[in-house]
């Protein structure tokens, strides 16, 4: 039997219950790119080095409108080899960077999607947790560590466009003002289909150096709607019916 989520909504100043059903989920990975970097967490790692993806497709992201948290244990992820020549499904030295965040789309989902990243952060023995951004104080739509979906070439045949955006949104957060928003649609309901969000260059807080010794961790958190949910969440749209694989 199928499960129907109840999201509550206001309505012209009244609280309705509206489900959303089959929200669909999508696969979040990490890939780390191995720059040997002495920046501080944070700062601009650089973009040389191999790329390794780490927990690959291992965690999964409901497209429910609730906010759900990713931990990378670097001493215990399994580590899989993406691009560049030294890439060995090994993490090599101890510092590099976030190269990007991979969605894959395990469920065939062919509506646009919607999703809020918040709170990154990085664990270190010995310092504590460290915010690499929490993306407080920066204008409504500005770019902060990741670049528009269809940035990458390695995965922008895999996106229709638009919807084509990535910006801090002032308006929704897992906590305090503000969180990041991307906004992109899979080409087709084929289950290998993937977006590298990349922070390649990014205008601010591009390549930011983490550090990946093994007993590091990286988290944030996530949210995800399929559209036209957002509206409904806003309390203008209707029951969402989404078409499953």
């Amino acid at each position: 039997m199928k499960m129907c989520k109840v999201v509550l909504v206001l309505v012209m100043g009244l609280v309705v219950a509206a489900p959303v059903a089959d929200a669909g989920v999508v696969a979040i990975s990490l890939g780390i790119r191995e720059t040997g970097t002495t920046e501080p967490i944070g700062g601009n790692g650089g973009a040389a080095g191999g790329i390794e993806w780490i927990d690959l497709d291992g965690q999964s992201l409901t497209l429910d409108g609730t906010w759900q948290r990713f931990v990378f244990n670097f001493g215990s992820a399994p580590v899989t080899a993406f691009a560049g020549a030294t890439a060995n499904s090994v993490l090599d030295g101890t510092r590099g960077t976030i190269e990007h965040i991979r969605i894959r789309n395990v469920e065939g989902v062919t509506e646009p999607i919607t999703l809020w990243i918040d709170d990154i952060v990085n664990s270190v023995t010995g310092a504590g947790d460290v915010f690499v951004t929490d993306f407080e104080g920066y204008d409504a739509d500005v770019q902060v560590i990741f670049r528009q979906p269809s940035f990458s070439g390695s995965t922008a045949s895999n996106l229709v466009t638009p919807p084509n955006f990535s910006g801090v949104d002032n308006s929704v957060a897992y906590a305090g003002n503000a969180s990041y928003r991307v906004e992109f649609q899979f080409v087709d309901d084929v289950d290998t289909r993937w977006l590298r969000l990349t922070s390649y260059g990014a205008p601010n807080l591009p390549n930011p150096a983490i550090d990946f010794g093994p007993d590091s961790s990286l988290s944030f958190w996530m949210m995800g709607v399929p559209e036209p949910t957002t509206m409904l969440l806003l309390g203008v749209g209707a029951v969402l019916l989404r078409r499953r694989r």
